[in-house]
């Protein structure tokens, strides 16, 4: 039976891969695998050995694990188990060790973990991952494919010099065994997986060619996420993979989840997503790992009720003992009880007033209606956009609201905006307070408003070397310190935390700093930027009940579709040549769907659609329904080929040239098989994996575009033509999962 390499003496000399590739003979298939990572290693020996129904699943009993420093237990004798093929949610507070657990597991750091496991650490690239372009770093992330892909060259060589008859017999037999292995993890359509997963999180061919090291940490972060879906392992640990998300990539996120073949532990502060894709959670409290066997909102409503049950048995408990011998075991128990209890009450009242807000100044009215009589309060206008039109620079003819846009913020709009990265909404926010002016039309402000604005670098603002408490002082010298000390305590940040430096505090409680300043004056429009990032659980509920009671109007951009579902009435969709209003979330995120089968898609068909995004790798959306752009500065081997590049972007063709006439050849063509398809035929239809699956047509829409119901999933999606086949191309595939 083969094995990974024993750990060598200290006498030995560890080879390094390259020494060991090439002392490596390549007609002997067990010195082959010892190239390959571990778990494939492991795997190699318990098929060798002829073990039988090799499951995939964790289970270790008297778990224990320690800090960093091994000061403290986090975890002290618990069970971690880990289902194969399960959808698990990780829940914890703060500090209990969620990280550490991910990181311990993917570093195999963990006693008794199975060896054969492909596990995958999802987190934010590391400086030595920088080097490559973006398409070439999830390309080349699966670490097997790597091996194969050198052995399988290496082979050919060897094969290709002309070697005896039965050193060529072998060769070709071990070949034909990396090619299977290839084979089996869709090692040769690499790149046509990667450029699909990555069109959808925002990187055009353009965005797909530019270095790691040139992009933000929010987009180094969508490339890590498509890197875990290109490998595809059997354990894929997620750490907030939302951060940093658009509307659309969470969407994808999500789908990408809830089809996945494997397991996946996830901690995450978007319910929704919980919600949606975990079947069962693990709860880190009082240093045990419980397990619960059912989706997160059966989880919250059962822990509610659990703790609520185990406060009042406390209660009970402390008031038949309340005279015992403090030295006792009974009288330790008490203790023990007594702080559970004080920490839950404590809980309870600082969840329910954090994020509080005072009551506003009342609005001047001197806006009337159509018979002349004031308007109501909740109708007064702050910010009125009318008939605007803006670009960064129209001498290009990129205009990022090229239609001109009308948006009414009145004193009871409760508005959630979403949309992929690039399409306008920050350029929104902005030309709604000023900070930019349009080309056309007027942004219209009451004169006496007053607008709190949270952004996603908001705490940017802060003095990192301050303390929360002189701060916020300086902020407001005129209120006594008790007042802004209990105004912090209100959003959390308590105690000894008010009197430490910044730069030694959380992320999460540098947002809270933020939020004390923008609620201590009530302000009559709140603007939340992605205000969920890096808040746990506990307090994103509290920023849902804190909007919910606050009187004035709100406009919401956020990833986190339970956040905008609870505190928004309408829905602003912003996307490139589009800005509706929707009346419900649902009919935002069916519009958002097929944008995302577009963006797949790519190509000409998706590069000539008014939803499609260029040039667009985290920003700087161009729209296709652009005309009139500056087409001066094109070469005349462009003109020649009817191409010209959009601020160093993709190409797009010239009015009138070949290229463009092709297009619109190729648009009709596609459009003309728009009447083949009738309500109720059967066809196999394009999911966002790439695949294709058997549906039914359910309803046509205008645009060439249908509602089908994937017959195998139950669900539905709105689809354009394109992605639609009279005939399956392939045998039918058991559907994605829900």
């Amino acid at each position: 039976m083969t094995t990974p390499a024993p750990t060598p003496t200290p006498t030995q000399k560890v080879l390094t891969p390259e020494e060991l590739f090439a002392a490596t003979d390549f007609t002997k298939k067990d010195e082959i695998v010892k190239l390959f990572p571990i778990y494939v290693q492991e795997q190699y020996a318990l098929a060798v050995a002829n073990k039988k129904n090799i499951s995939k699943a964790v289970n270790i009993e008297n778990f224990s694990m320690k800090t960093p420093y091994g000061d403290a237990h986090l975890l002290q004798q618990t069970e971690l188990v880990l289902e194969a093929g399960k959808r698990q949610g990780l829940i914890g507070a703060n500090a209990t060790g969620k990280s550490l657990l991910f990181n311990n597991m993917a570093e195999l750091k963990i006693k008794d973990f199975p060896r054969h496991i492909h596990v995958h650490h999802c987190r934010e690239l590391e400086n030595h991952e920088l080097s490559e372009s973006v398409l070439d770093t999830v390309v080349n992330s699966h670490p097997y494919r790597n091996a194969l892909l050198k052995v399988e060259a290496k082979i050919k060589e060897l094969i290709a010099a002309g070697p005896a008859d039965d050193v060529k017999d072998a060769l070709k037999t071990n070949l034909d065994y990396i090619q299977f292995s290839l084979r089996t993890i869709n090692g040769y359509d690499a790149v046509d997986r990667a450029q699909k997963m990555l069109r959808v999180l925002g990187f055009d061919d353009v965005g797909q060619k530019k270095l790691c090291s040139a992009l933000s940490g929010g987009l180094r972060m969508r490339v890590a996420l498509c890197m875990a879906f290109f490998i595809e392992a059997d354990l894929l640990l997620l750490d907030e993979p939302t951060n940093h998300l658009d509307f659309p990539s969470v969407l994808w996120l999500e789908n990408r989840l809830r089809g996945y073949r494997g397991s996946f532990l996830m901690v995450s502060h978007d319910r929704e997503l919980l919600n949606n894709v975990c079947t069962s959670i693990l709860l880190l409290e009082d240093k045990k790992i419980n397990y619960y066997q059912m989706g997160f909102k059966e989880f919250e409503k059962k822990k509610a009720l659990d703790d609520k049950k185990k406060y009042e048995d406390i209660e009970k408990f402390l008031l038949k003992n309340r005279n015992v011998d403090p030295s006792t075991f009974l009288g330790r128990q008490k203790q023990d009880k007594k702080d559970w209890s004080e920490q839950y009450q404590a809980k309870l009242v600082a969840m329910a007033g954090k994020f509080t807000f005072p009551t506003a100044t009342p609005l001047a009215n001197t806006e009337k209606d159509e018979a002349g009589n004031p308007l109501p309060a909740e109708q007064i206008s702050l910010i009125n956009l009318k008939n605007v039109r803006f670009s960064y620079d129209s001498t290009t003819g990129v205009w990022i609201f090229n239609d001109h846009i009308n948006f009414n913020v009145t004193a009871s709009t409760r508005c959630g905006v979403m949309g992929p990265n690039g399409a306008g909404k920050s350029t929104l926010l902005k030309l709604l307070t000023h900070k930019l002016t349009p080309n056309e039309g007027e942004v219209v402000h009451h004169p006496d408003f007053k607008l709190a604005y949270f952004g996603q670098h908001s705490t940017a603002e802060l003095e990192l070397e301050s303390t929360p408490a002189e701060w916020i002082g300086k902020q407001f010298p005129e209120e006594s310190a008790g007042h802004l000390r209990n105004h912090l305590a209100k959003t959390g940040i308590v105690g000894t935390i008010q009197d430490t430096r910044m730069k030694q505090l959380a992320f999460s409680q540098r947002s809270c700093v933020v939020f004390a300043k923008l609620t201590y004056v009530c302000p009559h429009l709140l603007i939340l930027d992605e205000p969920t990032n890096f808040l746990d659980l506990q307090s994103v509920d509290s920023l849902i009940a804190a909007c919910n009671k606050y009187p004035g109007a709100l406009l919401l951009v956020s990833h986190n579709r339970d956040f905008l579902k609870k505190c928004a009435r309408t829905f602003l969709s912003v996307v490139p040549g589009q800005f509706l209003l929707f009346d419900n979330l649902k009919k935002a995120e069916q519009g958002t769907y097929s944008f995302i089968a577009e963006m797949e898609e790519g190509g000409a068909a998706g590069a000539i659609s008014k939803d499609a995004l260029k040039n667009n790798p985290g920003g700087g959306t161009v729209h296709s329904s652009q005309k009139g752009a500056n087409f001066s500065g094109a070469s005349e081997e462009e003109k020649e080929k009817g191409v010209f590049s959009i601020g160093g972007g993709s190409n797009a063709p010239l009015p009138g040239s070949a290229a463009a006439k092709a297009l619109e050849a190729k648009k009709a063509a596609v459009a003309g098989t728009a009447t083949g398809f009738t309500v109720g035929e059967k066809c196999t239809a394009l999911w966002t994996d790439g695949k294709w699956y058997a549906a039914q047509v359910k309803k046509v829409l205008p645009d060439n575009k249908y509602t089908v119901l994937y017959t195998a999933y139950g669900n539905t999606a709105n689809v354009p033509v394109k992605s639609l086949k009279k005939a399956a191309a392939e045998p039918a595939k058991a559907a994605p999962k829900k």
